[in-house]
């Protein structure tokens, strides 16, 4: 779209909204950035970045008066409620900030969804393209927005975006050349009326793709995804978990199938940092993505085994007494929280609860009375575990992380692991995931320095 002269509207004014209202006004929009909060750390830090040629207002809680050419939506906006409804309402067009950035995108996209792992297989990618003397950058839902990432887009070969179901809601002409569908399981149900309304947010990443693209995509998803009405238009590189044929497949030790084969590798999971069989998924998307760009997989491979996983992901992060402490912060769904149980064969304390996102934990009651032997409940949550797990293990509440972390010291023995993996969101008693995470390191840290070691 040209939009030289045209007056857009950016809703929401953090750092995707502040990317979006730069990239508009270098290429010769006008901007008005609006945003429902008042909080005062926010108006500092806009002003500070002097956003030249940019108008700015907080605290707005109805649009503005004035003819909007379009409007851009921050990700995350829900365009069914508040100032964003009303917005959406207005007789203009309406775009996300991941459709604005792709406009300007002047290489190929990889764009990476799914419910768990995108961000650990959007970085796999980026490891298998750099491996191969390719460059990329991360963006979209992890790195930097893709409004700001598409101004260095002609320096690169590929641009490699983590995309979630809310910035596929307000898509239009994003086209990837090569797009991953991963795992779709229960999340955002506080958002989507249903599972069929979140997968059909996430099957918006097929819907421009055409000619030589591809897709990467997990077999049971496709499947899932086929009953709705929603299937690849393109070539489709498939991957299974589940040990069945596929191009390619993880047989519990190794990934096979003819993509890997073919190239003359053999990928054992245990030679990478990645812990759990889950990651396998991860392992298997990223060399699928290099399998349709053309790239050595031998040097892909070698990439992955060096990968270093990212913090809050079944993070080791300290460890007293025999006892370990794994940071798993970044679980903030059911899913998520089963994986990273099934990751241990010794006893597992786990510390659990969270924001109420709609889950029912109700499902995990046979693994949590195999698999662990006490939860400590935090958050809004925890009265709901609970009522489904207390007859199955030791529930008891704590009122703050950090009084977890004690008390997990003191239900510990030798050989044990302490689980941070909250299955829900981190937004009733934290700023996000990674302030959750480094609490617990923190109070972890503390815990190892203050008590003596037996």
């Amino acid at each position: 779209m040209d939009v030289k002269g045209k007056y857009f509207l950016v809703v929401g004014f953090g750092v995707s909204g502040q990317a979006a209202a730069r990239l508009l006004v270098l290429k010769g929009a006008r901007v008005l950035a609006i945003d429902e909060s008042e909080d005062e750390t926010m108006k500092r830090k806009a002003r500070r970045k002097k956003l030249t040629g940019i108008h700015m207002q907080f605290g707005v809680k109805h649009p503005p008066e004035g003819r909007f050419d379009a409007a851009i939506f921050s990700p995350g906006l829900d365009p069914r409620r508040g100032l964003a409804r009303e917005v959406a309402n207005l007789d203009i067009p309406t775009y996300g900030e991941l459709e604005l950035g792709s406009w300007f995108c002047q290489c190929p996209m990889i764009a990476i969804t799914g419910t768990n792992g995108k961000t650990t297989t959007t970085e796999l990618v980026a490891k298998v393209i750099r491996a191969n003397r390719k460059k990329t950058l991360t963006a979209g839902n992890i790195g930097v927005p893709i409004s700001e990432a598409a101004l260095k887009s002609d320096t690169l070969d590929y641009l490699t975006v983590e995309v979630s179901s809310f910035q596929l809601e307000t898509i239009d002409a994003f086209r990837p050349r090569v797009s991953v569908m991963m795992n779709i399981t229960p999340d955002h149900l506080d958002r989507y009326g249903s599972m069929e309304d979140y997968a059909r947010a996430k099957a918006a990443l097929w819907k421009n793709q055409c000619g030589n693209d591809a897709t990467v995509v997990n077999a049971d998803t496709e499947k899932h995804l086929a009953k709705l009405g929603f299937t690849s238009p393109v070539q489709t590189i498939r991957y299974s978990m589940r040990g069945e044929p596929a191009d390619l497949w993880f047989d519990g030790e190794t990934i096979r199938g003819p993509v890997v084969e073919n190239a003359g590798i053999k990928v054992n999971l245990g030679e990478t940092r990645l812990r759990g069989p889950h990651n396998a998924e991860n392992v298997m998307a990223a060399l699928g993505v290099g399998h349709v760009l053309g790239l050595n997989l031998a040097k892909a491979w070698r990439g992955i085994c060096e990968y270093q996983p990212l913090a809050h992901r079944l993070e080791t992060v300290g460890s007293l007494d025999g006892i370990e402490f794994v940071n798993d912060s970044k679980a903030t769904n059911i899913d998520a929280m089963e994986k990273a149980i099934r990751s241990f064969e010794r006893p597992v304390i786990l510390i659990a609860g969270g924001k109420d996102k709609g889950f029912d934990f109700s499902n995990l009651t046979p693994l949590i009375r195999g698999k662990v032997k006490a939860c400590i409940l935090i958050g809004e949550m925890r009265q709901r575990m609970f009522e489904a797990w207390k007859d199955s293990v030791s529930c008891v509440f704590s009122d703050s992380l950090e009084e977890a972390v004690s008390m997990a010291v003191r239900l510990g023995r030798r050989g044990d692991v302490v689980l941070l993996s909250p299955g829900c969101s981190s937004y009733d008693m934290f700023e996000n995931y990674e302030e959750r995470g480094d609490v617990f390191r923190r109070s972890v840290a503390q815990l190892v320095q203050q008590l003596p070691k037996s």
